[in-house]
C-alpha cells in the first residue's frame, strides 16, 4: 500500500492551504487509486482530526516544538537503529515517526520557503525537510516562492537543503531565476504553477461550516434587485501590516464597502482563513476583522452588504466566488481560486506574487499597490473591472488550460515517483 506524507498546510485556519492540501490529496486518488493513504503534518492536527473523517489520513503535529523535540531527533534515532538492524527498537518510536519512515515521499506545501528578508523563517524551512531527508525519505517541494538568496544564512541554508530535495518546483519566474542563479543548470528544479489551480470541489474533505452560505439567499435577492456583487476579500495579514504603519486597515475596507454600494453594487464580504471555533486567535483567521468591519457599517451599507462567517472551508469559500460577478481580494489563494473559476478579479497586494500569476492571465492592469487614502482608485478599478468582466472572463478561461497543465507537472511528478514508474 502507498504511502504519503505532507508537511506545510493544514486543513483549519488557512483555507488556501487546505485548498493546496485536498488537491494534492484528491489528485494522487485520481492517480494512483482510492487505497493510497496520507500523513499530514500539521500545525492544528487535533483541529484538522475533527474537521477531516477519512480514516486513510492521519494527523501528525509540526509545530516548529514538535519538529525540533520529537520528529529530528528520533528520526535520528530511527536511522540509527536502521543501520545497526535494530528494527525492534525502530518499532518503539513515535508513530509521526514511523509513518514518515515508511512513505514513498514528503510533499512539503509550503507556500514560500527560503525566501530573502525572511531568515528567521529558514531553522523552520529546514526543520519541516530535515526528517524525511535523515530517514531516506524523498522530498519533493510542490510549487512555491524561493529566494531572493542575498542573506548569508538564507543562502547558505538553500544551498546545503534544496539540491538534497528529490525535486523542486519553481512558482514563478523570479523564483525559477532566483535558484538558476544560485544553482546554474541543475536539473533538480522546475516551473510548476500553483497546485490549487487543480482543486475540484469534489476534492475538499473538510466539514463545512454549518449554515455558513446561508447568504448567499440574501445575495440572489441582490442581484434580484439589479445590484452586481463584488465580492470583497479582506486579509488580516494586511491588517497587521497596517495597524504597525500607523494607519487603520478596517476603516480602509469600510470605506471601500461603502463607496460600492453607493455606487450601485452589492457585496459579498468573505475570509479566505478561518478559524471559527478561536474567534480570540488573529493567526491564520480572517474573520475578527471581517466582524470588524461589518460592524462599523452603516446602516444603508449593511442592508447591501452580506458578511460570511464561521468555519468555510475551501469549497464554501470557492461557491461564495463564484456567486460574484467580480471579486476584489488581498489574499493569495482567493486570487487563485478566483481566475482557477473564472471570475473577474482586482488583487489588492503588496507583492510580486500576485503580478507574477496575473499576468499568466493577461489580467496584470487589476493589481493595485494601494496607500491609505486611494480608495477612490480602487473603487473605479472595480468598475472596470464590471465594465469588461464578459471580455475579461473569456481571457481567463481561455488562458486557464495552459496553467492547469504546468500545474499538474508536479502531480505527474510525484505520481510517478510514488509508483515507481519514474526512469
Amino acid at each position: 500500500m502507498t504511502s504519503v506524507s505532507i508537511i506545510a498546510a493544514t486543513f483549519y485556519g488557512n483555507r488556501g492551504a487546505e485548498g493546496m492540501l485536498s488537491t494534492t490529496i484528491g489528485m494522487l486518488r485520481r492517480r494512483l487509486g482510492d487505497d493510497v493513504t496520507f500523513n499530514v503534518f500539521t500545525y492544528y492536527p487535533e483541529r484538522d482530526r475533527e474537521l477531516v473523517g477519512d480514516r486513510r489520513i492521519s494527523m501528525y503535529s509540526s509545530t516548529p516544538a514538535y519538529l525540533v523535540l520529537v520528529l529530528f531527533p528520533f528520526a535520528l534515532l530511527h536511522r540509527l537503529f536502521g543501520l545497526l538492524m535494530l528494527r525492534p527498537l525502530q518499532r518503539m518510536m513515535p508513530a509521526s515517526v514511523q509513518a514518515l519512515a515508511q512513505s514513498g515521499a514528503l510533499i512539503c506545501l509550503a507556500g514560500v520557503s527560503f525566501v530573502g528578508g525572511r531568515t528567521k523563517f529558514v531553522p523552520f524551512n529546514i526543520a519541516t525537510i530535515l526528517p524525511a531527508m535523515i530517514l531516506g525519505v524523498p522530498v519533493i517541494k510542490f510549487a512555491q516562492a524561493l529566494g531572493p538568496f542575498r542573506e548569508a544564512a538564507v543562502k547558505l541554508a538553500a544551498k546545503f537543503m534544496l539540491p538534497r530535495c528529490d525535486h523542486v518546483f519553481t512558482r514563478g519566474e523570479k523564483t525559477q531565476h532566483h535558484m538558476e542563479e544560485l544553482f546554474g543548470t541543475r536539473r533538480f528544479f522546475e516551473r510548476a504553477d500553483d497546485v490549487a489551480f487543480l482543486f475540484e470541489k469534489e476534492f475538499c474533505i473538510s466539514q463545512p461550516a454549518a449554515g455558513g452560505l446561508d447568504g448567499l439567499a440574501m445575495l440572489e435577492e441582490l442581484k434580484s434587485a439589479g445590484r452586481k456583487v463584488v465580492g470583497v476579500c479582506p486579509s488580516i495579514v494586511v491588517a497587521k501590516r497596517a495597524t504597525a504603519s500607523g494607519w487603520d486597515y478596517a476603516a480602509l475596507m469600510r470605506e471601500l464597502l461603502t463607496g460600492l454600494v453607493q455606487r450601485g453594487y452589492g457585496v459579498a464580504l468573505f475570509p479566505n482563513a478561518t478559524r471559527g471555533e478561536d474567534m480570540d486567535k488573529t493567526h491564520n483567521n480572517d474573520l475578527p476583522l471581517l466582524h470588524e468591519i461589518h460592524d462599523g457599517l452603516d446602516a444603508q451599507t449593511k442592508a447591501a452588504t452580506v458578511s460570511f462567517s464561521g468555519s468555510l472551508n475551501i469549497a464554501q469559500i470557492h461557491q461564495i466566488i463564484e456567486a460574484s460577478d467580480v471579486v476584489a481580494v488581498s489574499r493569495f489563494h482567493a486570487m487563485v481560486g478566483a481566475l482557477a473559476a473564472g471570475t473577474p478579479v482586482m488583487v489588492i497586494g503588496w507583492s510580486h506574487k500576485y503580478l507574477e500569476v496575473m499576468a499568466r492571465f493577461a489580467q496584470e492592469d487589476m493589481v493595485l499597490d494601494y496607500k491609505r487614502g486611494e480608495i477612490g482608485v480602487v473603487i473605479d478599478r472595480i468598475e472596470l473591472l464590471m465594465s469588461e468582466r464578459e471580455a475579461r472572463r473569456r481571457t481567463i478561461l481561455e488562458a486557464l488550460p495552459a496553467v492547469k497543465a504546468l500545474s499538474t507537472r508536479q502531480i505527474d511528478y510525484a505520481a510517478e515517483l510514488l509508483s515507481g514508474s519514474r526512469p
